[in-house]
């Protein structure tokens, strides 16, 4: 028999912690990065407490589109960046900040050649020897 687990989704405890960061970094732009759809919890649920954030960074294509449709203006980072040419064109449609972590990616969206530009991040590998272009 499962146990019983409950989750319990606070945006105000959010808001909160969001509002602690604005304090102590008051000169900082902030981007609440959100994982995993909000751990399975629905990126809508806890998407009105992050309107003060000054971006949302996401691993997921899907869920990038789904904050814009949800109504998110301001910058949308895809950390995991795109894969093949439909997802420079669905970053290049919805607006998104796109980060690049080997030539590949980058041929990939310059190949693409998108109609208009789109901010690209590029990540560095700084030695940990993970992800991340050589310097």
């Amino acid at each position: 028999m499962p146990r019983p687990i409950h989750a319990f989704v606070h945006p105000d405890a959010v808001r909160h912690n969001l509002e602690v960061v604005r304090q102590r970094a008051p000169t900082f732009r902030v981007s609440a990065v959100v994982k995993a759809n909000a751990y399975g919890h629905g990126i809508e649920r806890i998407f009105p407490a992050l309107e003060t954030a000054d971006g949302i960074a996401l691993l997921d294509l899907d869920e990038a589109v789904h904050v814009r449709q949800l109504g998110w203006r301001k910058p949308v980072l895809l950390l995991e960046g795109i894969f093949n040419q439909s997802d420079v064109k669905t970053a290049e449609e919805f607006g998104l900040t796109v980060a690049a972590h080997c030539d590949e990616q980058r041929e990939l969206i310059v190949s693409t050649k998108p109609k208009r530009p789109f901010d690209i991040y590029l990540k560095m590998n700084s030695g940990m020897n993970r992800l991340g272009l050589a310097a």
